[in-house]
């Protein structure tokens, strides 16, 4: 029996942040994506042919997001998920990830910066919502 993937889309419109997820939370990808390039980068994943469902965040460019899914891959079911508080949430969890180390870990983490955009965690807290309201 394969197991089945879900994506998470946090659409924006310079970038989104993408996540793919199996049904059980282990994480296959977390990572920042042109918006350009978003349907080259699920149609990469759609071809392993284990996609069970398209979870895309309801704010900015959601939209058009939504048309692009539901017209390039009708059979895959797409959701349209709340993704309220998921920036904050993000960086919580970028910080559970990867930890503060040396002098940094004595900064309150609600003052740190990441080095990295986040849009790849809102994905995945997407993708978790997702799951979590099944």
């Amino acid at each position: 029996m394969t197991r089945k993937r879900f994506v998470g889309i946090d659409p924006g419109h310079s970038k989104c942040g993408y996540a793919t997820v199996f049904e059980d939370g282990e994480r296959t990808a977390l990572e920042v994506v042109p918006t350009g390039s978003i349907a080259g980068r699920i149609e990469s994943d759609v071809r392993m042919g284990d996609i069970a469902g398209i979870c895309v965040g309801d704010a900015t460019t959601s939209k058009s997001m939504l048309e692009l899914c539901r017209s390039r891959w009708p059979a895959i079911p797409v959701a349209l998920v709340d993704e309220r508080n998921t920036t904050l949430q993000a960086r919580q969890r970028y910080y559970q990830d990867h930890p503060p180390r040396g002098l940094l870990r004595l900064v309150p983490r609600g003052l740190l910066v990441p080095k990295e955009p986040l849009d790849g965690y809102a994905a995945l807290l997407i993708v978790e919502r997702f799951l979590a309201s099944r």
